[in-house]
């Protein structure tokens, strides 16, 4: 007998329903566990004759082997469930693009937010999140530059660290014993008990001297303080749901993530600009910042095979999001998605072109629209509904998500200490590595402003 692997479980499932219903109008539910095992949940006028409904169920059980839940269990209908709003209006149901008719619910132990709705459509406050798919390639640097650079223009910046695995924002802008007495972390923790307050972000947050002959300000909030204590403790703790009862909800990372936006903009000395360092990977810290804060999102890559490959990977899954349909209407994710090219080798236009190409390459093999499959059309038609039109981008156009900012390499940067001034390079290096950068990110955070200073 040959062994039925995971990726062959919704084809096969897709196939057999195929066999029943040869001409399927009504709306499938496939419903995955933390396990791979899958059932299949079906409208109760679907079927009338139960012993089609019996046959069919024995056929799927047999077929899935150790991903059926058993025989039982592998076909329901709808009036089966205990709680039929827990599946048909969970907010984990996605579309399937490459099956028609079909929903999946997929309980997943975590990166469930990467497929969600975003919370709110625009943050509380100008939000800028720093993503990359593999680390080692300069987006906490771009980032604590990028922050320097808005100070001197006059900008009020609060940098927050939330690659709290491996915190690096305080190390480039914080002289030692300058940390605050807490952190993220600490908030985060006290979020989870309903005990986050302004108070206590003021505990978290401290400036830097980066800025301090700027006329703006750069204040850090990094992943600990100096009275943190039990972190590693606390970070396995930050991720839990926890049940509200006055929302009747689950609130996770991201919803506390939200709730530090407004407490931040909901400061005296509100900020400009709150700037986010996330994650390396493909991580709940990620999945939360990228896609459920209406924040704008730098996707920092390297132009290397590896990259690609696990961007495509990425892709591929944000293609199934709530929040990604056939036209890109205002509020499409991809919208506030853009690439970074990350330390090119040369200045040579050659290496840029390289890099837009790839990324181009990418975006349209699997997030751009890849139009209605004519079954789509075909039922789209049936239903009298109107067939979508596709959002065509060109490999040249700037405004694209797929068209990168550049930030460029150079060794005088690499060893640079910002802490000390006497180390700090000049100006004028930084302006030649990150200035496409800089300018870049500026228009899409501040889109109504003209560029001041030598940002």
């Amino acid at each position: 007998m040959t062994t039925l692997r995971f990726d062959q479980v919704i084809p096969t499932v897709h196939a057999l329903l195929g066999k029943y219903f040869a001409d399927r109008t009504f709306e499938t539910t496939l419903v995955r566990d933390s396990f791979g095992t899958l059932s299949v949940v079906l409208p109760d006028e679907a079927v009338t004759d139960a012993g089609s409904l019996d046959e069919l169920a024995r056929e799927l059980h047999g077929a899935l082997g150790v991903y059926s839940p058993g025989e039982s269990q592998v076909l329901l209908r709808q009036s089966d469930l205990i709680d039929p709003a827990d599946v048909l209006e969970s907010p984990d149901r996605v579309r399937l693009q490459y099956v028609s008719n079909t929903w999946l619910v997929d309980r997943l132990q975590t990166n469930q937010d990467w497929l969600r709705e975003p919370l709110v459509e625009h943050p509380p406050i100008p939000t800028a999140v720093a993503f990359s798919i593999k680390g080692g390639v300069g987006r906490t640097t771009a980032f604590a530059l990028w922050a320097w650079s808005l100070a001197r223009a006059g900008k009020n910046i609060v940098l927050v660290d939330l690659d709290l695995e491996a915190p690096g924002v305080a190390g480039l802008l914080l002289k030692e014993g300058r940390m605050p007495d807490y952190g993220l972390v600490d908030w985060l923790i006290e979020a989870l008990n309903g005990q986050a307050d302004q108070a206590l972000l003021r505990e978290c947050l401290v400036d830097s001297d980066l800025a301090s002959n700027e006329p703006g300000r750069i204040q850090v909030l990094p992943a600990f303080g100096l009275k943190t204590s039990e972190y590693v403790s606390k970070l396995g703790r930050i991720y839990m749901p926890v049940f509200a009862s006055d929302t009747g909800k689950f609130l996770g990372l991201a919803e506390r993530l939200l709730l530090l936006l407004e407490q931040l903009a909901g400061l005296s000395d509100r900020p400009d600009l709150v700037m986010l360092d996330s994650r390396a990977g493909l991580h709940d810290i990620g999945s939360a910042a990228v896609t459920r804060l209406g924040a704008e999102v730098f996707m920092f890559a390297r132009d290397d095979y590896q990259s690609w490959q696990a961007y495509r990977e990425l892709f591929k899954h944000l293609r199934k999001s709530r929040n990604v349909s056939i036209g890109m209407s205002d509020n499409d994710l991809r919208w506030r998605l853009k690439m970074v090219g990350a330390l090119l080798d040369d200045t040579a236009e050659s290496s840029r072109l390289r890099f837009t190409d790839a990324s181009y390459g990418v975006w349209s093999d699997e997030l751009y629209d890849a139009g209605v499959s004519a079954e789509d059309e075909e039922n789209l038609k049936k239903k009298g509904q109107p067939i979508p039109l596709q959002q065509v981008f060109e490999r040249e156009e700037d405004t694209a998500p797929h068209a990168p900012l550049f930030v460029q390499f150079d060794s005088r940067v690499r060893s640079f200490d910002l802490i000390n001034p006497e180390n700090r390079p000049d100006w004028k290096i930084i302006e030649t590595a990150f200035g496409g950068f800089f300018s870049g990110a500026f228009t899409r955070l501040f889109p109504d402003e003209l560029i001041t200073g030598d940002t």
